[in-house]
């Protein structure tokens, strides 16, 4: 990042205030993981046509993103979900804010041997993801499935204990999200993090169950945004970016780099939150 800004120095400094550089405005925006890097520098380059310099830095730790938002190392980023923003302003009594919503990855049940959730076994083997907030998810999105009910868990998030009612016997094998791949022969179904789908021959589109997907039901608070600090949540230009990321362009190339396993999700969004406020009228 220090050769970056010192290169940006150095070239404002050689090609002088008679040059149009200064008319553009720079913009620099952390990312994590290689698909949401080539999305973003797609939007780069539209930025650059509106006099927008947009910096696109990769990082590979999620520990980095907000600690170099709040800082002031970055402008903006784009790589978590309201969930762990508030956690993370929580623990760190930080002020960041998201101004924008960009890609939805629906929970997604795979199977190598059923083709429906209908067709599972008495005593079905069903891995899920071993961190709590995922755990909690993964045993969320079976309970609207309809294979099993929670009990009231108040703040708490739910797990196999908080099961009150499993007809089908299922049982819950909670594995590391890394590993779930490996067990797949050896389990009935599994829930299988985007993310790891590569260790698998599976493509988002075998999944046997997705939820998340439509505005009945995605949960907002788990759709990937764009967060600024609290003092920029009305900065003109970081708003512009948000609206040059949401558009049509961008969600056919969000689509084709993912291979749908992230779906566009701000119309998603807008469609949930008007139906939201109209329930509540």
């Amino acid at each position: 990042m220090k050769k970056i800004l010192t290169s940006l120095l150095l070239s404002a400094l050689l090609l002088g205030p008679s040059t149009t550089a200064f008319a553009q405005e720079q913009v620099s925006l952390g990312v994590v993981g290689d698909d949401y890097e080539q999305v973003w520098l797609y939007v780069a380059e539209k930025a650059a046509e509106e006099e927008i310099e947009l910096d696109v830095i990769l990082l590979t730790d999620f520990n980095i993103p907000n600690i170099s938002l709040a800082d002031g190392t970055l402008d903006l980023n784009a790589f978590q979900h309201d969930v762990f923003l508030e956690n993370w302003n929580k623990e760190n009594d930080g002020d960041l804010v998201t101004i924008g919503y960009t890609v939805a990855v629906p929970t997604r049940i795979y199977s190598e041997k059923y083709d429906s959730l209908d067709d599972l076994p008495d005593g079905a083997k069903i891995a899920v993801n071993n961190a709590p907030t995922s755990l909690s998810y993964n045993l969320q999105t079976l309970e609207k499935a309809g294979l099993i009910s929670l009990g009231d868990t108040g703040e708490l998030l739910p797990t196999p204990d908080d099961v009150v009612d499993n007809p089908k016997n299922i049982e819950f094998i909670e594995v590391d999200a890394a590993n779930i791949p490996a067990i797949v022969p050896d389990v009935d179904a599994a829930f299988i993090d985007n993310s790891f789908l590569g260790a698998t021959n599976f493509q988002p589109s075998d999944a046997i169950y997705v939820f998340g997907d439509t505005a009945e039901t995605i949960n907002i608070a788990r759709v990937n945004n764009i967060a600024a600090r609290a003092e920029d949540a009305d900065n003109e230009t970081y708003l512009k970016i948000v609206e040059l990321y949401q558009q049509e362009d961008v969600a056919e190339v969000i689509k084709d780099v993912t291979n749908g396993g992230s779906i566009p999700a701000w119309d998603i969004v807008r469609e949930a939150q008007e139906k939201a406020a109209e329930d509540a009228e």
